[in-house]
Parts: C-alpha cells; structure tokens; sequence
C-alpha cells in the first residue's frame, strides 16, 4: 500500500477568511508524494497536487509543474522521471501560487544481477560448507557498480523441510544483504547442518528489485551445489 506525504504551504492559514484568493479562489496547493520519493534513473514517479479554497475544499484549476536542475523531470500531469543520480526538487504552481520544493531521490539504475564466477560447486566429503555464493549488481548507463542495494538468496531446494538439512551462513533458509561498493555481495555460504542427513544438493536462487518494485534481470539465477 502506498504511503503518502502531504505538502501544505499555508497550512496554518487555511480556513482563515482573511487569505488573499489566487486564480479561482485557490489559497493553497496540496502536494501529495509516494512514500519513499526514491526511484531510480528512467524510473517514474506520480504526483498529484489539489488546489483548496480558504474553507479546504477542492477547486478545479490547472495547475504547473516545475522542477529546477537536470535530476529529474516533471511532465504536466505531474509524472516525475529520473534523469541522473542525485536529489531533483518538484513544485506546483498556480498564477503566483507556488507550493513547497519536494525532494525527490534518484538512485542509479539497476541494471543487471550477475553471477560471479561460478555457479556450480561441489563441497567435498568430509566439509559442509560451500564457497562463497558472490553476485553484483551493475548499471549500464554510466557503466558502474550499484552500491548499498538489497540482493535477496533464497534457499529453493531442497523445499523447507522439518528438521533443516541446509542453511544459508547464519542459520537462515532466506537472507537480504546490501552490496558493497564494488556492487558485491560475497560472504553469503550454504552449510549442511550438522547432526542431519544432508542432501545430495542443494540449490539457492538469487533475486533483487528496483525501488518501485520492477525485478532486476538477471533476477532468479540459480547456485547449485552439490555435496560428496
């Protein structure tokens, strides 16, 4: 469900018949943002803005869309888009009715999850641990790592099972972690648990998501392993 900030520049005054009245009697703009005013660059992002008259209702009048700088930008309606990685700043405005700056973050794209090396290993008898399980994330234009983004490992098969048989490092079958500046994440091992027949494999599937909610490619690429 979508969350939602709320901009009232003269918020304290609305109501109050002593406001001078704008084009249509408008005395105020409500600016209404998604929660989090993050997306990333091509990504888009829906304002809405309502015009209010001295009592707080409504008032149909058309209102402009303006955004300084090269971050973002704003079409009529109101669709926000990223341009480049940075913070962009969006406002309505109506005759000389102006409301706040609203920020909004870019992130840069996400463009493709990539295995690291292999995807295959065999853990040999006698050791229950894997190598290290690595992926990065990278952007294409500029080409580039992307930095403190989650990438989710999920443990698929064997299916959750009672008692465990395999565990990611920290004794979880699913595990979130950020990637490292080099758009890495490398610390993540499959174990079998001890005291258990382990399985002959195991599999665990990688997956991440853009901050509006769209999969990555490379999203549900697979590391099978194998034990002696």
């Amino acid at each position: 469900m979508n969350r939602w900030a709320v901009v009232f520049p003269l918020v304290a005054a609305l109501g109050c018949s002593s406001l001078d009245e704008g084009e249509g009697g408008v005395v105020a703009l409500e600016l209404r943002v998604p929660s989090p005013a993050t997306l990333e660059v091509g990504e888009t992002l829906q304002l809405s803005v309502r015009p209010l008259n001295k009592d707080g209702d409504s008032v149909a009048a058309a209102v402009t869309w303006l955004t300084p700088g090269d971050v973002v930008t704003v079409d009529p309606t109101g669709l926000v888009t990223g341009v480049s990685p940075g913070t962009g700043q969006v406002q309505a405005r109506l005759g000389s009715l102006t409301s706040s700056l609203v920020s909004v973050g870019v992130l840069a794209r996400a463009d493709t999850l990539i295995i690291v090396g292999d995807s295959i290993f065999t853990v040999p008898l006698g050791q229950s641990v894997s190598p290290p399980l690595v992926v990065r994330l990278e952007s294409f234009l500029p080409a580039a790592p992307v930095e403190a983004r989650p990438v989710i490992y999920a443990v698929v098969t064997p299916v959750q099972e009672v008692p465990t048989r395999v565990q990611l490092a920290g004794g979880v079958l699913v595990d979130t972690l950020l990637t490292t500046a080099d758009g890495t994440i490398g610390t993540v091992t499959l174990e079998r648990v001890a005291g258990v027949t382990g399985p002959d494999s195991a599999v665990v599937e990688v997956r991440a998501t853009r901050t509006r909610g769209a999969a990555v490619p490379g999203s549900g690429q697979r590391f099978i392993i194998r034990f002696e």
